[in-house]
């Protein structure tokens, strides 16, 4: 039976690492902890919907959608639904001197926040959190791949804090034909709070204090 060094933990991240490994690559244990990181950030939203009305190619809305949107409202209810995209990156591509190693997330806690408030100001509310379980494969060649995930939930919690006109907004701003920019007015009004783990050749890591994720990456060190 392999022998393992359990229960490591290095900023937060807690490793099983398989005793032999260290044999046979002579790595130390920081150098392992090192290269087995992966990295996180908001890649991108797609499918966004705010009370059935699909914003994804809208600037801005026409008075028939503005009407079905009000509907809602009147009801007390404003759905919001969009797949959000986690861009994960694997650094383990061989170019530090180290082997090639494909990683696989395994499991991922998540909260999501939405800033509410345009510009350098921050009000971030929590809308919604989820639990990503199974098999996602981070392979060894630097590209980014993007994790899927399903959010939904009713924005009537935060029509209080912007109004209507803001709820509108900040559905464009993130979920519209102009949600793929990159700033802090658009894409970055998304920020995730992360507890990943990552299962490696060397055994499993997770994150257990976990991180802040938004547009830049991040490896939660």
């Amino acid at each position: 039976m392999t022998g393992r060094i359990g229960g490591i933990v290095m900023n937060g991240k807690l490793l099983i690492i398989p005793a032999l490994f260290l044999v046979l690559t002579g790595c130390s244990l920081t150098d392992i902890l090192t290269f087995a990181n992966a990295s996180f950030r908001v890649e991108n939203t797609t499918g966004f919907t705010i009370c059935g009305v699909d914003v994804s190619e809208l600037g801005s809305l026409s008075a028939q959608q503005a009407l079905t949107i009000g509907g809602y409202w009147v009801q007390g209810q404003c759905p919001m639904d969009f797949n959000l995209g986690l861009g994960i990156k694997n650094p383990n591509t061989g170019n530090s001197g180290l082997p090639k190693i494909e990683i696989t997330l395994t499991r991922l806690d998540y909260d999501v926040f939405m800033d509410t408030i345009e510009g350098p100001e921050e009000d971030t509310v929590q809308v919604a959190d989820g639990l990503f379980t199974g098999k996602f494969g981070i392979g060894d060649d630097g590209e980014i791949a993007v994790l899927g995930l399903g959010i939904g939930f009713d924005a009537f919690q935060i029509l209080g804090l912007l109004g209507v006109d803001g709820v509108i907004d900040l559905a464009l701003a993130i979920g519209g034909i102009d949600g793929d920019i990159r700033d802090e007015d658009h894409l970055g009004r998304l920020q995730m709070f992360l507890v990943p783990t990552i299962e490696t050749p060397l055994g499993d890591m997770t994150w257990q204090e976990g991180f802040w994720v938004g547009l830049d990456w991040v490896d939660g060190s």
